[in-house]
């Protein structure tokens, strides 16, 4: 079963001379084994609206039901939660037991499980994100060095096997080999386990890579969610709301406005590259 928002709303501090509209009407479902892609400027929503999917924040109107729990019912939250991981931004600076291995453990030592279930799954989240148990499992999180820390931080949530895998800018400070990395890992998730995978990002390119469907959202509103492709043949709409496009999407903008003729709206460099690299092989 899927993840369905259905006409989300959520103010902040309603009723209060400082209520703050934040989503408004957002209706959405996320499939099981799809990576859904979230972008928007700035203060449009994101994370907000991430927030709803594991019950961390409540609708004002409206529901999101996972597997067709309602995040509205307390005692249904602790089940919820252990369907879906939540990564917010840098982590790793949510580390803070004694050892990695009681750290990567915590969540699960929190579902009830025991010991020696414990063990393995920490023992296997170590072994997904590329960390060692043997070695890493004494070492104190604040030994590590920052892409350490951000794979264990990430570790802690796989532990919990989550069906649904939500993150918020999750390369948020990398360099591009630790963002290659972790993109690699995320999709790596879906593939050999078919993890849900949601990500909210700045990056075009990364949503445009990766994602079977991108949300689009626009002061607190659902532009709209579609493919990659159609939803960067919208342009000149993402540039008014003060988005970026992906590179090759600034890239056919400019060949065309040198008047350079190129029918289809590239969105992946590759592609692009191809169409280019066979249009000058036939003009030879």
């Amino acid at each position: 079963m899927p993840i369905e928002i259905t006409q989300l709303s959520h103010t902040y501090m309603p009723g209060s001379q400082l209520a703050y509209p934040a989503l408004s009407d957002i209706s959405l479902t996320i499939q099981d084994g799809e990576f859904l892609g979230i972008i928007g400027h700035t203060g449009s929503g994101k994370s907000t609206l991430i927030q709803h999917f594991n019950g961390l924040l409540l609708p004002t109107q409206g529901s999101v039901l996972v597997d067709g729990l309602d995040t509205r019912e307390k005692k249904l939250r602790k089940k919820i939660r252990s369907l879906v991981g939540m990564v917010f931004q840098y982590p790793e600076y949510q580390l803070f037991e004694e050892t990695v291995e009681r750290d990567v453990g915590f969540g699960p030592k929190n579902m009830g499980l025991e010991e020696a279930e414990i063990a393995t799954r920490v023992a296997e989240a170590l072994t997904l994100v590329g960390l060692d148990p043997t070695e890493f499992s004494v070492k104190s999180p604040f030994e590590l060095s920052g892409g350490e820390k951000r794979r264990a931080a990430l570790a802690g949530i796989l532990a919990m096997r989550p069906k649904y895998l939500v993150l918020d800018e999750p390369m948020a400070g990398l360099d591009p080999r630790g963002r290659r990395e972790i993109l690699a890992l995320i999709e790596s998730l879906r593939r050999d386990f078919g993890t849900s995978i949601v990500m909210v990002s700045h990056s075009m390119d990364d949503v445009a890579m990766f994602a079977d469907r991108i949300a689009v959202l626009d002061q607190g509103a659902l532009f709209m969610v579609d493919s990659p492709e159609l939803v960067f043949s919208h342009s000149a709409e993402l540039l008014e709301m003060g988005l970026n496009l992906p590179q090759a999407t600034q890239l056919v903008r400019a060949l065309r406005a040198r008047g350079i003729e190129i029918t289809r709206d590239f969105f992946r460099m590759d592609e692009l590259a191809q169409d280019l690299i066979g249009r000058w092989n036939h003009e030879r």
